[in-house]
Order: C-alpha cells, then sequence, then structure tokens
C-alpha cells in the first residue's frame, strides 16, 4: 500500500479553508465553550451516576492539561479521553458493568 502527501499551492491563511474543508483560523472563545459544554454531556452520558460537580472540574481539568497545545482542533477528543481515565479509575462505567460477565 502507498501513500502519498498531499501538495497544495499556497499557504493556508486564516480564515480559508483547509483541504479538509476546517477552517484554518483559530477557534472562538464560542467554539471552545461549546467544545467544553459537549466535553462535559459526553462524560455526563457515559458517568451518569457521577455528581455534575465531578464532571464538570474533572472536564475543566483536562482542558488546562491542554490549555498550551499549538493544535486546537483536537482538545476536546484529547480532554473528554483524559476526564474518562481519570474518572474509571474512580467510578464504574456503563460500559464496564455489561462486560463484567
Amino acid at each position: 500500500m502507498f501513500s502519498f502527501p498531499v501538495i497544495t499551492g499556497s499557504a493556508i491563511e486564516p480564515g480559508r479553508r483547509c483541504p479538509d474543508t476546517r477552517l484554518a483560523g483559530p477557534a472562538t472563545p464560542a467554539a471552545d465553550q461549546r467544545a467544553r459544554q459537549d466535553v462535559r454531556a459526553r462524560l455526563m452520558s457515559r458517568f451518569p451516576d457521577v455528581p455534575a460537580e465531578t464532571l464538570a472540574t474533572a472536564a475543566a481539568e483536562a482542558f488546562t492539561y491542554f490549555a498550551d497545545a499549538r493544535v486546537r482542533h483536537y482538545v476536546p477528543v484529547l480532554a473528554f479521553k483524559r476526564a474518562s481515565r481519570q474518572l474509571s479509575g474512580r467510578f464504574d462505567t456503563r460500559d464496564d458493568a455489561g462486560s463484567a460477565a
């Protein structure tokens, strides 16, 4: 199997679209807030028995860990994974309860 690099004729400027159709500029504060809310909602569905304050704290700590990341696009995914790992060590998840048999 061969893979070929993608070659573009010019550099991507902020506000223009990347070849994969994502905006090439920095995230807005509104987008960052939506990402944080989405991570909290996903944590709530994965850990329904854990208090909301605990989930919010875990999400906030995960986002703080990635605060200096240069590539911001993947921070919500990485923050969710980090918070999930932290919470999994302290609480059982719905998925783990069914697979114990």
